[in-house]
C-alpha cells in the first residue's frame, strides 16, 4: 500500500495483491482510498450520458471475469502485458525507460483503478500529453476495453479476454430487441442505432450505417440482436474488427463491448438493465399488500377524512348554485 504525505494523488494508490499487514496509518488511508472511491463513483453519475440510469453500460461494464483478465498491451507486443487485476495500479517508468507497474508513489505518472464498476484512468497533477482515443485527458477518465492510452510517448491498449464466439448459421434464437449501438468514435460519433432489425455496416449506400471511406469494405460486418446480446458477423472485410482490444471476425457481444472498426471508428454495445428498479420493488410490494386487503372490510372511522367530508361538499355546492340561480332571477328587478 502507497500512500505519502504531499503527494500530488489525492487517493492512496495501492497494489492489488499488496500484503495484508496493516503498518501504522493504515486506517488513515483506507479511509482516503474509500473517500476517492466515492468520488469516482459520483463521477460517474454526474458525466453519466442522457437515458444512461436505464442501461446496463454503467452497472454492468464489467463483471469480475472481464475485470480479472485486463491487460496493457504494448503495440506489436515489444514487451510483455502489464496485468491489471482489481485494485489501484501505479504506472511509472523503468531503468531502461519502458512504462511499467510501479510500487513507488512519487514515480508514479499515472494510476488505474479497477474493480466491478470499470476502469479509471487518474493522471498526475504535473502530467501533461496523456490521451485517450486521440482525446486529452487531463485528470480522471472512466475506461472501457478497447481503449488506446497515449503516455508517456507510448501508446497502449487497455485488453480483455476474446469475446464469445458468435452462434452458428441458421440457429433461431430469440433476440433482445432492445440492444442498441452506441457510436463512440469517428463519423457516428454519438449517433445510436436499435437492432431491432440487423444492421449492416459499410460504404455501400444501402448499409444501415455508413462509412464512406475508400479503404473500407463496401460490406464490413453485420449486427443481429440475440438473446445474449449482440452477433457480429464478418462479411467482407479485409482486416476484420476488434472487440474488447482482440482481433476477431465473427462474435458474440455483450454490453460494454466496444467494437473498434479500421482503427478509428468505435461502437459500444448498450442494452437497458434488467434489474428491478427500487421504484418498481416498492410498486410492486404496495400492489401485493392491496391485494391482500381487498377482502378486509374498512371501518367508516378508517375512511380518509376527505371521503368522509363528501357528501358536505355536494350539498354546499347545491345551496351556493341555488342562491347563485336566486341572484340572477331577481337581481334585476
Amino acid at each position: 500500500m502507497l500512500g505519502m504525505s504531499g503527494s500530488p494523488w489525492r487517493p492512496a494508490i495501492v497494489r492489488a495483491g499488496a500484503s495484508a499487514s496493516k503498518p501504522a496509518g493504515a486506517a488513515r488511508t483506507s479511509a482516503r482510498t474509500r473517500a476517492a472511491r466515492i468520488r469516482l463513483a459520483l463521477i460517474a453519475v454526474v458525466h453519466a450520458p442522457p437515458g444512461a440510469a436505464g442501461c446496463a453500460w454503467r452497472c454492468n461494464l464489467l463483471d469480475s471475469r472481464r475485470v480479472s483478465a485486463l491487460k496493457l498491451r504494448y503495440p506489436n507486443r515489444e514487451h510483455g502485458d502489464l496485468a491489471l487485476k482489481p485494485g489501484v495500479h501505479a504506472i511509472g517508468r523503468d531503468a531502461a525507460g519502458r512504462t511499467v507497474l510501479v510500487d513507488d508513489a512519487d514515480a508514479a505518472i499515472a494510476q488505474f483503478s479497477v474493480d466491478r464498476r470499470g476502469v479509471w484512468l487518474q493522471v498526475r497533477d504535473s502530467l501533461h500529453g496523456l490521451h485517450v482515443n486521440g482525446r486529452p485527458v487531463k485528470r480522471m477518465a472512466m475506461l472501457r476495453p478497447g481503449d488506446a492510452i497515449f503516455i508517456d510517448g507510448v501508446e497502449l491498449l487497455l485488453v480483455a479476454d476474446k469475446p464469445e464466439p458468435a452462434p452458428p448459421f441458421g440457429v433461431e434464437i430469440p433476440a433482445d430487441s432492445r440492444m442498441v449501438v452506441r457510436g463512440v468514435g469517428g463519423v457516428h460519433h454519438g449517433r445510436c442505432y436499435t437492432l431491432e432489425q440487423p444492421k449492416v455496416i459499410g460504404r455501400a449506400g444501402d448499409c444501415d450505417i455508413r462509412i464512406n471511406e475508400p479503404a473500407f469494405a463496401d460490406r464490413h460486418a453485420r449486427l443481429e440482436a440475440h438473446a445474449d446480446g449482440v452477433v457480429l458477423r464478418d462479411v467482407g472485410s479485409v482486416d476484420g474488427s476488434v472487440v474488447n482490444g482482440q482481433p476477431v471476425r465473427h462474435a458474440l457481444l455483450k454490453p460494454g463491448d466496444q467494437l473498434l472498426l479500421d482503427g478509428q471508428h468505435r461502437f459500444v454495445i448498450e442494452a437497458p438493465t434488467r434489474r428491478l428498479s427500487a421504484a418498481d420493488a416498492l410498486q410492486a410490494q404496495l400492489a401485493q399488500e392491496q391485494a391482500a386487503n381487498e377482502d378486509k372490510p374498512m371501518p367508516p372511522s378508517a375512511l380518509p377524512s376527505s371521503v368522509r367530508r363528501m357528501p358536505w361538499l355536494l350539498l354546499a355546492a347545491v345551496v351556493m348554485a341555488g342562491l347563485l340561480g336566486l341572484l340572477l332571477l331577481y337581481g334585476a328587478r
